[in-house]
């Protein structure tokens, strides 16, 4: 701290334009000027708190890991007596359950088991136990003076034995109590039998005794608070300034230890301080022994211009993960749309790649991917690939900015009209999932909302029916 500049609140204040941008928060004063135009949330929610005390918005907002990370690399020095920021405390509500609850779950197994012996055994007869046989039954006939056990309709015949005097009562009692044991005991057993795979499945039917596990949820080469070395292997220029990076995992049996939906860190120093910034691989766990990820390096990007685009074969990159709002599952929703622009496509192929190699994954995908040309158009050959293959799962439309006379997808701006057209329409087992220029994001969100989808709030969740990576 003892390097970094010392602010009056009045000099911070001067710094209030786009172009000329500075915050405070929580005591030190960033510039944020470089930033505005990558804002996840837009330009304006920033200029709003231009050369002002941000600290109580972005607590609000309830900032992720990754925007903490961003944040610290915009930082230029500290206020003079900055005064500590206090989060206002939040008001729990506490039900009290009520007694008759709390008592009903507090039923013993046994009470449970008179009570449904009870209710099976239908009035026909009554038979008498005495104090010995109740003795023996234990805890069963305990609250009972005297037990009555009554008989189904199907041993009313052997009732008829007591008009015959004591030896065919005697033998009527013998015959009724053991039916009432058999019904006891089969009533019992119910409580304590352990379902095998015979009992519980159809003879047609394989039952497997053994879940299969899901190797996306596997633990790999990642730690999520430290950071490690991987060196770079293969290094290929898909384009202008996109690149495809290969890392080699320490084994070649290792895996990255990535569930799918979520993201890495990349930290390096850049003319003397630490940058962080977070991508998706385009790799997971079935790919043993090494993390992939495509990246577009802007020229005047701090890590991608300046670090990653000169990256060599041999070098190290220290990595850190999983991270993330986003861990798909089989079964997290029926149908995904999907809306993405330039390198936002790795997040969705990483999805799409796992929804299609599962066979068990009936999830149905519409993807809307845009560009400024169709050279742009990054892991064409993969998509177009998963969506000859999986005709049912996949569907892909291309929209761009520039196309050829015989383009055979959209043209222009990703519309209200070109959505309700390509993707799922809103309903509870539908999710939209956006990655790309804030602009473009921002958009597509007002739509999406317009049409029936539910906003989502400022830090993504799962639970978001609209989910922004």
């Amino acid at each position: 701290m003892s390097s970094l500049k010392e602010f009056n609140v009045s000099e911070v204040a001067a710094h209030n334009s786009k172009t000329d941008l500075f915050v405070i928060i929580h005591g030190k004063v960033y510039d944020i000027t470089n930033y505005v135009r990558d804002h996840p949330g837009g330009a304006d929610v920033l200029i709003d708190v231009a050369g002002g005390d941000a600290t109580a918005a972005y607590e609000d907002v309830g900032h992720s890991e990754d925007a903490n990370e961003i944040l610290e690399t915009y930082l230029v020095g500290t206020v003079k007596d900055a005064q500590q920021f206090v989060q206002p405390k939040t008001v729990r509500v506490i039900q009290q359950r009520s007694s008759s609850t709390d008592t009903s779950k507090k039923t013993s197994p046994t009470a449970k088991a008179v009570t449904a012996i009870s209710a099976t055994l239908t009035a026909t007869a009554v038979i008498y136990i005495s104090s010995k046989h109740r003795q023996a039954l234990g805890d069963l006939v305990t609250n009972y003076t005297t037990a009555s056990w009554r008989i189904t309709n199907t041993h009313v015949p052997y009732l008829s034995f007591l008009r015959g005097g004591f030896s065919s009562g005697f033998a009527a009692a013998t015959l009724a109590c053991t039916a009432v044991g058999g019904i006891i005991g089969s009533k019992l057993s119910s409580f304590t039998k352990i379902d095998s795979g015979f009992t519980k499945y159809r003879p047609h039917i394989k039952a497997s005794s053994v879940k299969k596990q899901n190797p996306h949820l596997t633990k790999g080469f990642l730690e999520p608070k430290n950071y490690k070395k991987l060196p770079l292997v293969k290094k290929d220029q898909l384009s202008s300034n996109v690149f495809r990076f290969v890392f080699q995992l320490p084994s070649s049996r290792d895996v990255i230890g990535l569930p799918i939906g979520q993201h890495v860190a990349i930290k390096a120093m850049v003319n003397g301080a630490a940058v962080s910034r977070s991508y998706t691989p385009t790799s997971n766990n079935l790919d043993l022994g090494r993390l992939e990820l495509v990246i577009k390096c802007y020229p005047d990007g701090l890590l991608t211009g300046q670090y990653l685009a000169a990256l060599e074969v041999g070098d190290k990159v220290e990595f850190r993960g999983p991270k993330g709002g986003m861990k798909y599952h089989n079964g997290l929703c029926k149908k995904i749309g999907m809306i993405a622009g330039g390198t936002g496509i790795t997040p969705m192929y990483q999805l799409i790649r796992a929804i299609c190699e599962d066979d068990r994954d009936t999830t149905e995908i519409s993807l809307i991917y845009a560009n400024r040309s169709e050279e742009d158009i990054l892991l064409r050959r993969e998509l177009e690939t998963f969506a000859r293959a999986y005709p049912k799962n996949f569907k892909l439309w291309y929209m761009l900015d520039h196309p050829s006379k015989d383009w055979a997808y959209g043209k222009g701006y990703v519309t209200p009209e070109v959505m309700a057209a390509k993707l799922p329409a809103s309903a509870p087992d539908t999710k939209i999932m956006l990655c790309g220029p804030p602009g473009m994001v921002n958009a597509s969100k007002k739509s999406l909302v317009a049409a029936g989808f539910e906003a989502p709030g400022a830090v993504a969740k799962m639970s978001d029916q609209i989910f922004c990576f």
